[in-house]
């Protein structure tokens, strides 16, 4: 890979990383629907359940964002120009799938199935 399409490349998953933490972060729907939104089985159960599913998942997203922009530029100047792109990859499609499973851990134990919230002492949240 030269080192301009290898630019191109890293530049292109820079671009896309930020774009999917600003959508997360700042595109929250107020209401449950097909379209937009973190949407899962548990998610859609109620109001309570989306709401804080949109806002745990999004910040969580960012955070997996804002990690893969840090590891893309370090893998870009210690790695072979393809290894990088396959790190970078790698690292964001992980992020995306921990921010996933850990929201869904996160609504199993803070709601209960028909989406109410589970109060607990001492639970802020």
């Amino acid at each position: 890979m030269s080192d301009s399409e290898s630019i191109l490349v890293h530049s292109i998953l820079i671009i896309s990383s930020l774009f999917i933490a600003v959508l997360a972060k700042l595109f929250r729907p107020e209401k449950p629907n097909n379209f937009a939104g973190y949407r899962t089985k548990r998610s859609l159960l109620s109001q309570h359940t989306w709401d804080f599913a949109n806002e745990y998942a999004g910040n969580l997203i960012m955070w997996a964002s804002l990690l893969t922009i840090v590891i893309e530029i370090f893998s870009y100047f210690t790695m072979e120009a393809l290894t990088s792109v396959y790190v970078t990859a790698g690292v964001m499609t992980a992020g995306l799938f921990t921010a996933i499973a850990v929201t869904e851990y996160q609504l199993k134990h803070r709601f209960d199935k028909e989406g109410n919230p589970i109060q607990k002492t001492g639970d802020r949240y």
